[in-house]
């Protein structure tokens, strides 16, 4: 994936989340980048309220690596170091998940959010936490703009629904 110039602005776990992450699995040479959304308010300003607010209404961490922000920030929630809960169907330890902070079924992220998502993915590249010939996948329900947004993208493989 080209460098586009944009910078990533990464939020560490630490810093926003109360959440303690010991027990999480080990994230193992992640070849899948799954992107979804979290289906809640979106946010611009004050995202990391809304993100307590997700944390509050699942009594736990939030089953994603990273969450988008509409503030052009990503934050850390499983990170590069565990694995995500977010869905039994997935190999866990050899994915990265990724959640557009909003609902995205009729409309897509904006533009921010997906340039964040691209840094994220290069930044992920760089540190060597995800492999060169990953595989890009949409996953969820009521996704559709999502993924007809990424379907464009390099390295896009399929839209797979969750049970």
């Amino acid at each position: 994936m080209p460098d586009f110039g944009y910078r990533l602005s990464l939020v560490e776990h630490d810093i926003w989340s109360d959440a303690d992450l010991q027990g999480q699995g080990t994230l193992l040479d992640p070849i899948n980048v799954i992107f979804t959304h979290t289906e809640s308010i979106e946010c611009r300003e004050d995202c990391p309220e809304v993100l307590h607010e997700l944390q509050k209404s699942l009594l736990e961490e939030l089953p994603y690596n990273f969450l988008i922000a509409g503030d052009c920030q990503a934050f850390e929630a499983c990170g590069w170091q565990y694995t995500s809960n977010f869905s039994r169907e997935l190999p866990g330890n050899s994915s990265l998940v990724m959640a557009f902070v909003g609902n995205f079924s009729r409309k897509a992220p904006s533009i921010c959010q997906l340039k964040t998502a691209q840094a994220l993915i290069l930044e992920s590249l760089k540190r060597r936490k995800l492999q060169p010939e990953y595989e890009l996948y949409v996953e969820g329900s009521n996704t559709e703009a999502l993924q007809q947004e990424l379907s464009q993208w390099p390295h896009y493989a399929g839209h797979q629904k969750t049970k």
